[in-house]
């Protein structure tokens, strides 16, 4: 379930020539100040680090480096358990002499690949937010603009946000990477930034079992585009009227059409009509039935059995 780490270390002299013969290091100069980097090897052993003034920082996808040690190919669009994981990121500073209590976690993702019976486009054009934060308030789920429409939607990434999550389309991403992957591969993940974590502090069980069980209330609590039908009478307008307001939100409804007030989209009469409308929300609620849409129910059932046979 580990994918992309960044770890850093601090080495000694000793270390540091190990190291740079180990990661096949290159050697670089900065004026006299001279360091070591990544150079084409990493394309292959998926592994980039940097050595400079006796610190190592080391960036890798775990999930690919367990795919490679398994099948000779740096991929994940497959399984990768945590126990997969923790033995891959032992493996990793075993062969580099570095003891893991040394080692400190920088920033990390987990996440699962899940087959889907249809393009991933489908469901995440359909994903709006997910998961509350500490106010309460789910994350609002963006599109990716650096990917086609809606094969990404990424929660908000500024520079002061320590958790992000996103989904994409793994076989859209890969492919275009001239890899090649099993259709219909929808992948879901947590990123956290920002950290200066003990990597034995991430490994406990403590760790992992609450980080696990984040992840699955997160992914559990996606809000989905939902079919609404109205009783018998009501109008197609206040039906338009009802699905906003069960997709946003009564607060993020106004909000929206009180903008459109101000700049003049709208007219007084049609601001007053949404107004009431929100304002009698509680009484009019019952009028109106969402239904689960089927691929909602699908991503619901495959992601419950994906993170039960991951997180072992």
């Amino acid at each position: 379930m580990f994918d992309k780490m960044i770890f850093a270390v601090t080495l000694s002299p000793a270390a540091v020539k190990f190291c740079v013969e180990q990661l096949h290091l290159v050697e670089c100069k900065r004026g006299e100040h001279t360091f070591w980097s990544s150079g084409p090897y990493a394309q292959l052993s998926g592994i980039h680090a940097v050595i400079d003034s006796g610190h190592l920082k080391l960036s890798c996808s775990v999930h690919k480096l367990y795919t490679q040690l398994t099948t000779g190919t740096l991929d994940n669009s497959g399984e990768c358990t945590m126990s997969q994981a923790i033995k891959t990121i032992d493996g990793l500073f075993s062969g580099l002499h570095i003891p893991l209590e040394a080692v400190k976690v920088r920033y990390l993702e987990i996440g699962l690949s899940i087959r889907m019976a249809h393009d991933p486009l489908s469901y995440i054009s359909q994903m709006l937010s997910v998961a509350k934060d500490k106010s309460g308030v789910k994350r609002e789920m963006f599109i990716d603009y650096h990917y086609e429409r809606d094969r990404m939607r990424i929660t908000s990434k500024t520079r002061f946000v320590r958790k992000v999550l996103k989904v994409y389309d793994k076989t859209f991403e890969a492919r275009s990477k001239d890899r090649d992957v099993e259709p219909n591969v929808l992948r879901v993940e947590t990123q956290y930034k920002r950290m200066n974590t003990p990597l034995l502090q991430v490994l406990s069980d403590e760790e992992l079992g609450k980080m696990l069980s984040q992840f699955y209330a997160d992914w559990s609590d996606v809000q989905w585009v939902r079919i609404v039908r109205g009783e018998k009478g009501v109008r197609s307008s206040e039906l338009a009227k009802a699905t906003e307001i069960i997709t946003l939100g009564v607060d993020s409804y106004l909000d929206v059409h009180r903008k459109e007030h101000r700049a003049g989209v709208i007219s007084d009469k049609a601001w007053r009509t949404h107004l009431r409308f929100a304002s009698a929300w509680p009484q009019l609620s019952s009028r109106f039935i969402q239904e689960r849409g089927p691929l909602e129910a699908e991503f619901a059932n495959k992601f419950h059995d994906a993170y039960v046979t991951a997180q072992s």
